[in-house]
């Protein structure tokens, strides 16, 4: 199990315009397998608009300067989860690895 606080700030992650711009909250966290045997966490506002375009690859710290209360977020490979609202605990929506 991955918690985000034990991980290098410097790791690169997935996230989105939405975020980036502080015109969205964080309401979507994945920790995937990557194709190289690793993982690569993603930050979104599930707002289902995934269009590559709209996608960048930022630094950990980037994410948490935005929403630090992730920092206590632990999710093993595979696992997704989600929130209604910043003030909304996280629910799991599956574990890929189950």
């Amino acid at each position: 199990m991955a918690l985000l606080k034990n991980l290098d700030r410097d790791v690169m992650v997935v996230t989105s315009t939405y975020i980036i711009k502080g015109c969205m909250p964080i309401l979507y966290v994945s920790n995937d397998d990557d194709e190289e045997g690793g993982s690569i966490w993603q930050f979104h506002c599930d707002n289902g608009d995934y269009d590559m375009e709209k996608m960048k690859l930022v630094k950990l710290d980037t994410v948490l300067k935005i929403d630090n209360d992730l920092v206590n977020l632990e999710l093993n490979l595979g696992e997704e989860v989600k929130r209604a609202s910043i003030k909304s605990d996280w629910i799991k929506v599956k574990n890929t690895l189950s």
